[in-house]
């Protein structure tokens, strides 16, 4: 109470005490601690001096395989299994047959409408002959022709019904493990094999909506699984989803890899990391960045002394982070011994490593 009324009646003297106060506080005190310890044994610092490097945007993402072609086929008709062409695990091409359900029905009806129709064929050409002689005239030769025509249409009717008891391969590609075996009667809709196109192999993941922005077809992609651990799978980016996840607000990317030798496998998961070359950028470790209320700050020497400057910081990489303001090539900054530093405090460099430019991606 007693210093609240001596206060009051000396107001010029409080505001003078409280000026002294604060130039103490933002200027006294460095200039002092200099002035005790300008003699003191200096702090040895390990520093590095930057340079720009190739850098990359990385998404990483968890990703699932999908082969460039995967079907299961079904039966379209109900008959019994007479003939299973091929063997489970062999490797098929486009249009070889696979399996034969019993159609001799089916063949005997096709042969006899292919019978007619050589005679309506041989028919109609005789009439187109002797037309011009007047010894037929043009509705005689109309009516061959339609039956000609339709009897076409018989066999053609005929064949499109033997292709379904005769299971054909629709694409190249691996068979699984037959469902159905010779004898068993099958119905229609029923599973019979699965078909697999290993080759190229593609990786569906998910990246966030802020992805959008920085990512497009052709950008590197490396996939990597737990199944094989010493192997990574090189792709390009090929296609994005037009729209968003309604629920996680994220879009749905594919990438293709090469699977020429068949081990990627359809919903195998794995590890997807999407790196994306960035224009040369300053890094600094992230051991360098020191970080309190006001924000992040490094140690950079000038003059042979240390100098505490405020940074912007961008995405990390590794170990490292991209400076995105506050700092410039050529600048030594404190990497290690910045935690005893102070401004204008003596500093012995026990280490310096020089950053090297670089403009080409780093390999990764």
């Amino acid at each position: 109470m007693k210093l609240f009324n001596w206060m009051k009646q000396h107001t010029i003297s409080t505001i003078i005490v409280l000026v002294v106060l604060v130039w103490a506080a933002e200027k006294g005190w460095p200039w002092l601690t200099a002035k005790l310890f300008s003699h003191a044994s200096p702090i040895y610092v390990d520093t590095i001096v930057l340079a720009p490097q190739a850098g990359s945007l990385r998404w990483q993402a968890v990703g699932t395989i999908k082969a460039a072609q995967d079907i299961v086929i079904e039966s379209e008709v109900t008959g019994v299994v007479q003939d299973v062409r091929v063997a489970p695990g062999q490797t098929v091409k486009q249009g070889e047959t696979l399996l034969d359900i019993r159609h001799d029905d089916i063949l005997a009806n096709l042969q006899k409408d292919q019978a007619i129709l050589a005679q309506k064929k041989l028919y109609y050409e005789r009439l187109e002959r002797i037309v011009k002689s007047n010894s037929v005239s043009q509705e005689q030769v109309g009516e061959a022709l339609s039956e000609y025509q339709q009897a076409e249409a018989a066999v053609h009717a005929d064949q499109a019904q033997l292709d379904k008891y005769i299971i054909k391969a629709p694409f190249g590609g691996v068979i699984g493990i037959w469902q159905v075996d010779m004898g068993q009667l099958v119905r229609q809709g029923d599973p019979l094999v699965s078909l697999t196109q290993l080759s190229p192999a593609f990786v569906d993941f998910r990246l966030p909506a802020k992805a959008l922005g920085s990512i497009k077809a052709g950008d590197t992609v490396q996939f990597t699984s737990g199944t094989y651990p010493d192997r990574t799978w090189q792709g390009k980016l090929v296609g994005i989803e037009p729209q968003l996840d309604s629920a996680t607000r994220s879009v749905l990317v594919r990438a293709e890899v090469d699977n020429t030798d068949g081990k990627l496998v359809p919903r195998l998961y794995g590890q997807v990391l999407l790196i994306k070359p960035l224009p040369p950028q300053l890094f600094i470790p992230q051991e360098a960045v020191i970080y309190d209320p006001e924000g992040a700050s490094v140690y950079v020497l000038r003059n042979h002394l240390p100098d505490q400057v405020y940074i912007t910081l961008g995405a990390r990489q590794d170990n490292n982070i991209v400076v995105e303001k506050g700092l410039q090539a050529g600048d030594e900054v404190v990497m290690a011994g910045m935690m005893k530093l102070y401004s204008g405090v003596s500093v012995v460099v026990r280490q310096r490593d020089v950053q090297t430019p670089t403009t080409a991606q780093p390999k990764t």
